[in-house]
């Protein structure tokens, strides 16, 4: 009985600290999106947003986006049909990320963002992309 006992504390405690771990990540997953320009509607944008928080800022900042997820959601939708057409040739991306920091940050009032990643990027004619408005899938909302 000591033993079970034993074990089932040491495997709560392992689930604590990995679950503290974690939150202490500096990467937040803000999702995928779908989006088209509007002034273009003939090719579909897929991306993957990452932030990057400040360090010292990590918990705090996670707080923040997961509270305000839906305004978050909003601010880079709007911004991504929005973006400069020279903004999404870019094959690094470096002004849309900078733009999207900027607007994310001024809209939210928030200073914890140290930079935004974009991974997984698609550019796809319309007739081939599944779906053609703005889709979202959110990680950070279900706290995974």
């Amino acid at each position: 009985m000591m033993v079970a006992l034993h074990a089932l504390i040491i495997v709560n405690v392992r689930k604590e600290l990995v679950k503290i771990k974690a939150d202490e990540s500096q990467a937040v997953d803000l999702g995928r999106f779908s989006f088209q320009r509007v002034d273009d509607k003939s090719t579909v944008y897929q991306v993957h947003l990452y932030a990057l928080l400040e360090p010292s800022q990590a918990v705090r900042g996670r707080q923040e986006l997961q509270k305000n997820i839906a305004t978050l959601n909003e601010i880079v939708g709007q911004q991504l049909r929005l973006a400069e057409k020279n903004w999404l040739a870019d094959p690094i991306q470096t002004d849309l990320k900078h733009h999207l920091k900027q607007e994310i940050s001024k809209s939210m009032n928030i200073d914890f963002l140290d930079q935004l990643l974009v991974t997984e990027w698609l550019e796809l004619p319309v007739g081939i992309a599944s779906g053609t408005g703005l889709l979202q899938t959110q990680s950070l909302a279900s706290g995974s």
